[in-house]
């Protein structure tokens, strides 16, 4: 039934649009940092389809035991970048993608985010600050954002606590929580 989430999405895009205009450009310009610790971070845009494409090939299969978001191949992240309702984002060395990270808005003030990091890269602050970057679009648009997680993934657990006071919505299956991502903790 892909079909059918497919089309909840065009709508969602375009009652999205609607609502909010171009919204999600005006709040990621006013919080997405040019650089970061020698690291840029930028929306992404159709030419940098084929870095990403790389990135989540280069990627051990580990990474994806916890990140399923969407398909990663030329013509789902194309899609993607089409959609008012999806922001975007990458975290770039020397030019090469090296951080990738989103927030997947609905149009009743609902965005859930997610957030990988190449292994090459972990540990250097990228993820804590996608998560401060990603809390000030949502203040910004005034939605409220929220992330499931495994309990089993301890280093997303730790990052996005170390980064947002955070309260869990639901407890799902397979060990995974459902959260809203609060009010920053000052890091």
């Amino acid at each position: 039934f892909s079909f059918i989430w497919s089309f909840v999405e065009l709508i969602n895009s375009m009652i999205f649009y609607i609502l909010y205009g171009n919204i999600k450009k005006k709040a990621v310009d006013a919080t997405l940092p040019n650089e970061y610790k020698g690291f840029e971070f930028r929306l992404l845009c159709e030419n940098d389809v084929d870095g990403l494409v790389d990135f989540f090939k280069n990627q051990p299969e580990s990474a994806y035991e916890y990140f399923k978001p969407h398909t990663f191949d030329a013509a789902s992240l194309k899609r993607k970048l089409s959609d008012h309702s999806f922001i975007m984002m990458g975290v770039l060395s020397e030019g090469k993608i090296v951080g990738y990270f989103f927030l997947r808005s609905f149009f009743n003030r609902k965005a859930f985010r997610g957030k990988i990091v190449d292994r090459n890269f972990q540990g250097k602050g990228i993820s804590k600050q996608m998560a401060v970057v990603t809390t000030g679009i949502c203040g910004i648009m005034k939605f409220r954002q929220f992330e499931t997680l495994s309990r089993d993934n301890i280093v997303s657990l730790v990052s996005t606590q170390a980064v947002n006071r955070v309260e869990i919505i639901n407890e799902l299956s397979d060990n995974y929580i459902f959260i809203e991502c609060l009010s920053l903790i000052h890091i």
